[in-house]
């Protein structure tokens, strides 16, 4: 019979399909999930069904129970065969009653769901690409296969925040500084910092991690430091000796202590002080006595000086204003090296000689030296000839003193198995010979890693009519020494600790093919100076200088001076807040004598400079380096 143009449709899901009997037409067995729809069919189809004819559909259901796609054309006077296939005049279905199980439409708009890995077939669960909420290891995200959801990280710089990802603010739980004083950490989710955490009182931020400042200060080796050592120095008569420390921060409150060795402990001898930002302390030796003018061997006889934050430190040798004075900057322990070159002066007031202090920063340390001239012996100090190499070994807190007596010691080359404190010295001496009046000098020895080639040789702030002396020390063999404008005797080659002296009335440029340290010494009041006496301080190369320092002048002087050091035209230097006139230049650099009081004082610029600290007062005087980088540049 003809089929009407509007008909109920019917979409089967069927079950499979169990054997026919014999005559048996259309389908046996039993189907389910039958899902009644209603459509209009086209017109215009014939054919007549056969026995046991299935209903038409528009679309067909798939074995698994899923409605397939609808398609876009119609069907029309279907009829079911005995072999289970039906026919159509526009569009067909085929292998509706297929015994595999599957079903497939054919036609404009129809689906395909025969293969397994189709986002609709048989074992999809989701859209692959699609995503969901932000999971442990990434952001949900549907499979290639559509059989499930899995963690995919997010790309880097990203973090996976509600249900995408996001660009990170920081890394998570990354720990940064907040200033100087603080840390803070980043989130888990990268996208916002926890509240600021302060550091303590004696601490810096520094890459993310509360720092102390005197470990912070290590990694920049300079003249500002924790731990200092002091002794007394052999001078032409005993007096107290002291040494002051400076402050160098801008708004923490220095502890410092000082400690002597003694019945076999390290036992506090003066403080703990608190030391005000920018201000100073005092602290003086009073024990023992000096060691005397011949070489020894003194365990446990110096002094300890610790801070709870950065300082600088002198030693004054005595402590005021003196006929017999002389300062030296002291290092930190963090910054000593093995490897010295000793500076001092030949001598000539006699009983007055000429020596060299070695303090030791660690026990077992081995002392070997390598004197121009001879060395006196003490048990257990061996006297050591002219160029001969002399041993020994020395203890923490240890002093060993070796005397050339009346021999110039100057050069002597000294070399150390573990860092120690070296100071060439001089009880009292003319410079020169024949001009009063004698006064002691000494320096504790820059090592030799930390030497340059290039030095601005400003002659001290000018007393009278006198003459600057120099020692220019050469800091390995074969190395050319020259200056600008040009000094008597130069171009000069000199082999280690080989030393070349001159005088001159100019101020001027050393340079140099290799490591080199010039040294200069005052003259004698008496020579045209009419004040002062002899001190000697040794150059900074320019490669040290810093850009900020804290510095302490000597007690009881009638001048004190810092002579400033800088790039010509390069950046203003400010003492104590006042910027600095009156340079005058010297090649490509400039340099000015700068009068201040007496007390503490800081120096600062935005570019590097350097620093010397002079006093005057009749028949004495002091100079020494206000401070220096001490970054290795002539490893050894």
């Amino acid at each position: 019979m003809s089929l009407p143009t509007s008909r109920l449709l019917t979409v089967l899901a069927l079950a499979p399909l169990a054997c026919s009997n014999a005559g048996d037409a259309g389908l046996s067995g039993s189907t389910s999930n039958v899902t009644t729809l209603s459509g209009t069919l086209g017109t215009g189809s014939t054919g007549a069904p056969t026995t046991g004819s299935m209903p038409t559909t528009d679309s067909l259901t798939q074995g698994s129970g899923t409605a397939a796609s609808d398609s876009a054309g119609t069907t029309s006077d279907v009829s079911a065969t005995s072999d289970g296939t039906s026919t159509s005049g526009m569009a067909s279905t085929t292998g509706m009653a297929s015994t595999t199980g599957m079903a497939s439409t054919s036609g404009s708009g129809t689906t395909d769901a025969s293969g397994p890995g189709s986002s609709t077939g048989p074992d999809c669960v989701c859209d692959p690409g699609s995503t969901g909420a932000c999971e442990v290891g990434g952001l949900s995200t549907c499979k290639p296969d559509c059989s499930g959801f899995e963690p995919v990280p997010c790309p880097q710089g990203q973090n996976c925040v509600v249900d995408a990802c996001v660009p990170q603010l920081c890394a998570p739980n990354e720990m940064v500084c907040d200033g100087l004083n603080a840390t803070k950490k980043c989130n888990a989710n990268g996208d916002a910092f926890d509240p600021p955490v302060p550091c303590g009182l004696t601490q810096e931020c520094d890459s993310g991690a509360c720092v102390e400042l005197c470990e912070k200060i290590k990694s920049d080796p300079s003249s500002v430091g924790c731990v200092f050592r002091g002794n007394k120095m052999q001078n032409f008569i005993e007096e107290p000796s002291a040494v002051t420390v400076g402050n160098v921060s801008k708004s923490l409150t220095a502890k410092v202590t000082m400690y002597y060795f003694q019945n076999g402990a390290e036992q506090i001898v003066s403080g703990p002080v608190n030391v005000m930002p920018g201000k100073s302390a005092q602290f003086d030796l009073k024990m023992p006595a000096q060691p005397g003018i011949g070489s020894v061997l003194r365990a446990d006889s110096t002094f300890k000086i610790v801070s709870d934050v950065p300082v600088v430190a002198y030693l004054h040798s005595p402590i005021t204003a003196q006929a017999h004075n002389d300062s030296s900057m002291l290092l930190p322990d963090h910054a000593q090296q093995k490897n010295y070159i000793i500076p001092a002066w030949a001598p000539n007031i006699g009983g007055n000689p000429a020596y060299f202090n070695v303090i030791g920063l660690a026990d077992n340390t081995e002392v070997s030296w390598t004197p121009p001239v001879a060395t006196l012996g003490a048990n257990p100090v061996p006297a050591v000839a002219a160029k001969a190499t002399g041993k020994i070994t020395i203890g923490d807190y240890d002093l060993l003193q070796i005397s050339s007596g009346q021999g110039d010691i100057s050069g002597t080359i000294v070399s150390l198995s573990k860092p120690g404190w070296v100071v060439g010295a001089v009880t009292c001496v003319n410079v020169p010979a024949a001009v009063t009046f004698c006064d002691h000098i000494e320096e504790q020895a820059i090592p030799l890693e930390y030497w340059g080639q290039t030095y601005v040789a400003a002659h001290a702030p000018k007393r009278g009519n006198e003459n600057y002396w120099y020692r220019v020390y050469g800091g390995e063999d074969g190395v050319t020494v020259d200056t600008v404008p040009v000094q008597v005797g130069f171009p000069k080659q000199l082999n280690k600790g080989q030393f070349y002296e001159f005088k001159t009335k100019e101020s001027f440029i050393f340079s140099a093919t290799g490591p080199i340290m010039p040294v200069q010494y005052l003259e004698g009041q008496n020579g045209g100076a009419g004040t002062g006496d002899p001190a000697s301080y040794q150059l900074v190369p320019v490669e040290q200088f810093l850009d900020r320092y804290v510095f302490v002048t000597g007690i009881g002087y009638n001048l004190h001076y810092v002579q400033v050091v800088r790039d010509k035209g390069g950046a203003d230097v400010k003492v104590d807040g006042v910027v600095v006139n009156g340079y005058y230049t010297i090649g490509n650099y400039e340099v000015a004598d700068w009068k201040i009081a007496e007390g503490t004082h800081l120096a600062e610029s935005d570019s590097p400079f350097g620093i010397y600290q002079v006093g005057y007062t009749p028949v004495t005087s002091y100079a020494y380096p206000g401070g220096l980088r001490l970054k290795v540049i002539n490893p050894q």
